[in-house]
């Protein structure tokens, strides 16, 4: 095998899963649904896992009968001429104070469920202490009876406590058993039948339980047929809206002719011999006696052949008599096939159920997961209005700012300007004389020479007054107002993002499942994902807004830095440049008045110099553009937001997905086993 088929087989055998194929019955929908639904990406609950357990043992297990009847109507004996055997405890008093069912098993015994959840058991004789009133049997929740009878391969009976007995808790017990059994049998005392207190228990319990219910007369042997035959007839007629059938028969008839059947009786003979043999080997385990053991065993075949060739005709008849055969044939042709319907009918319909609260569980999580996308599209659409009209205002006030620091500036070029005066100065010019012109005399010539005071400008802005620094001092605590108002702002427009995602995070960190079947592993993600919005929603909002703070806060450091520690400083440098000027230009006069004029600084040239000592064009590229720091940090912010938007949609898009993913297979499902 070459290594490329190697990997192939390998790759099959560990991703690629064999999807089984289900036939068309109620048990193969079962195990589809419990394929699906039991998936490991669904995350299912031992709940749901139990849940679809029970509908697998439901869908598998006989139908059930109740024996129901009001106190003392010989339940007991009728289910043992049912069964042929006597299992049950009878007796003048209510004993079944429980509700037993009776089921296959390969021996007899009893299991008995306590109400702490408990299961114990015992040998089938003991069977009167767990259901007599009479004892104390308080714990007791129910019993099972596991009986070896073929007839239980094909259904349960249900034995109940009496209906309109002296405990109300009986009549409550056997009135929700009625509600969950596939059939009810209504045994009554043939002389009792059509009572009114009867009719008034009917009228309670059973009127909705017509199409599955049978009415059992007992005790016929005790009447004439004329009388059986009118009773029957007064009761089909009074009763026909409580069921489906009457039937008078007689339990004692048909447990001892049933007692008497040949099957029974070399059953009976042979449990005799095996428990006679058990016996016999427990006791002789070191020496057996094999000559008692060979003797017991010609008894056993001795017996069984006497059974065989005896005639038991008197009982067949006793049984045909009982009319026990009716109810039988009641159960199968009646009961059965309704049980079957009701069955399909009821699995499924808790399947759409299941399937149903399943559906609504991820349904929940895609509403949860959609309420924060709200939350998140909400503040990036609101972000980028309010980032807008920020970007607006704060624009403004810069520009005020900027037109600030030009104030400042006039201010400093009017001191200048009115400290320059004029004061009077001698230049000299050479003067030939003589005839020759061979003399050279200097000629002094008085003129007025432009002066600038700068004592008395440093004096008046920086020293006495101080005008100056207070005005940059105010420029600054402007800025500083600016910046705090900005960073307050973008600050609030997070807090409100935030504010939403805590308000959507607190239901949902501490959310808890309302089915039994929901997940608990889904349930618990969610309140992961809902403890960790910050983390995962919030935290890069709140890293951007703090990446603006930092870098504004730097650029309005640079505005309050870059004039106002310097500001006397810029001043002292456009004085000595006036100052230089004035100087160069006064010598280059004196030296040659006709080509050299004296230099008069102007008003327009004393704002120019402080500007560019002042650096204020590069302020104006910060302040009073459309292009300002803030402008782009705005524009920043905005495309950031909506990046991280798109990132978190995305993220949680794909954890919708999960959820839509297993609401798709649960209705592809739905329409597959529906």
């Amino acid at each position: 095998m070459s290594l490329l088929e190697n990997f192939v087989n390998s790759y099959k055998a560990n991703f690629l899963k064999a999807v089984p194929t289900f036939d068309a019955t109620l048990l193969g929908a079962l195990k589809k649904v419990q394929y699906v639904l039991l998936e490991e990406k669904q995350y299912p609950s031992i709940q749901l896992k139990k849940a679809l357990d029970r509908l697998q043992m439901r869908s598998e297990e006989p139908m059930k009968v109740a024996i129901t009847g009001q106190f003392s109507s010989g339940k007991s004996t009728f289910l043992n001429a049912l069964l042929a055997k006597s299992i049950l405890p009878t007796g003048i008093t209510p004993v079944t104070s429980k509700v037993n069912y009776i089921r296959y098993g390969e021996a007899f015994k009893i299991r008995v469920r306590y109400k702490d959840g408990r299961d114990e058991y015992h040998d089938i004789s003991n069977i009167s202490h767990f259901t007599d009133q009479r004892g104390s049997v308080e714990d007791i929740a129910y019993l099972v009876l596991y009986a070896p009878l073929n007839i239980l391969k094909d259904v349960v009976f249900v034995d109940t406590p009496g209906l309109n007995s002296q405990a109300a808790s009986d009549t409550q017990t056997t009135e929700k058993v009625l509600k969950e059994v596939d059939g009810i049998i209504w045994l009554t005392l043939i002389d009792n039948a059509g009572k009114m207190s009867e009719l008034q228990v009917l009228e309670e319990y059973l009127g909705k339980y017509q199409n599955k219910s049978l009415c059992v007369l007992n005790q016929k042997d005790k009447f004439t047929p004329e009388q059986v035959e009118e009773t029957t007839n007064y009761v089909k007629s009074a009763f026909q809206k409580f069921f489906s059938d009457v039937i008078p028969i007689s339990a004692r008839q048909a447990l001892e002719s049933r007692s008497h059947d040949k099957k029974v009786m070399m059953q009976e003979c042979l449990d005799t011999f095996i428990s006679d043999l058990h016996v016999k080997l427990k006791e002789g385990s070191e020496r057996l006696d094999f000559k008692a053991i060979e003797n017991d065993f010609k008894a056993y075949q001795q017996t069984v052949e006497t059974i065989v060739q005896s005639d038991l005709s008197a009982n067949m008849k006793l049984l045909e008599d009982s009319n026990i055969d009716k109810v039988l044939e009641f159960i199968r042709s009646e009961i059965q096939p309704k049980s079957t319907q009701s069955k399909e009918f009821a699995i499924t319909k808790e399947i759409q159920e299941i399937t149903a609260k399943l559906i609504a569980q991820h349904e929940l999580f895609l509403s949860i997961y959609d309420e924060l996308l709200e939350e998140i599209v909400r503040f990036e659409a609101e972000a980028k209005g309010l980032f807008t009209e920020l970007k607006s205002k704060f624009s403004h006030d810069l520009k005020s700012a900027f037109m600030r620091i030009e104030q400042i500036i006039d201010t400093i070029a009017d001191a200048i300007f009115n400290q320059i005066t004029t004061e009077k100065l001698v230049r000299y010019e050479v003067q030939k004389g003589g005839l020759l012109k061979k003399s050279v005399n200097y000629l002094p010539f008085e003129y007025q020479a432009p002066k600038i005071n700068s004592d008395l400008i440093y004096k008046s802005l920086f020293y006495e007054e101080n005008l100056i620094g207070k005005m940059f001092k105010q420029y600054v605590r402007t800025l500083g107002d600016i910046q705090n108002e900005v960073n307050e702002k973008n600050a609030q427009v997070y807090r409100s993002f935030e504010a939403g995602v805590v308000a959507w995070q607190a239901p949902y960190e501490v959310i808890r499942k309302s089915e039994e079947i929901h997940s608990d592993i889904e349930f618990a993600n969610m309140r992961r994902f809902a403890s960790k919005a910050y983390e995962t929603i919030l935290k890069a909002f709140s890293d951007e807004i703090a990446n603006s703070y930092a870098k504004i806060s730097s650029e309005f450091n640079h505005l309050s830095s870059a004039v106002s520690f310097n500001y006397q400083n810029a001043t002292e440098v456009c004085v000595a440049f006036l100052e230089n000027k004035i100087e160069k230009s006064r010598k280059l006069y004196e030296e040659n008045p006709t080509k050299f004029s004296l230099y008069q600084p102007k008003l327009d040239e004393i704002k120019e110099r402080l500007r560019t000592a002042f650096h204020l064009y590069e302020l104006e590229n910060m302040m009073n553009t459309k292009h300002t720091f803030l402008s782009k940090d705005y524009e920043r912010l905005v495309s950031q937001f909506t990046r991280l938007k798109e990132e978190k949609v995305a993220f949680l898009e794909e954890k919708k997905a999960h959820h839509q993913e297993i609401i798709s297979s649960i209705m592809a499902l739905q329409k597959e086993v529906l």
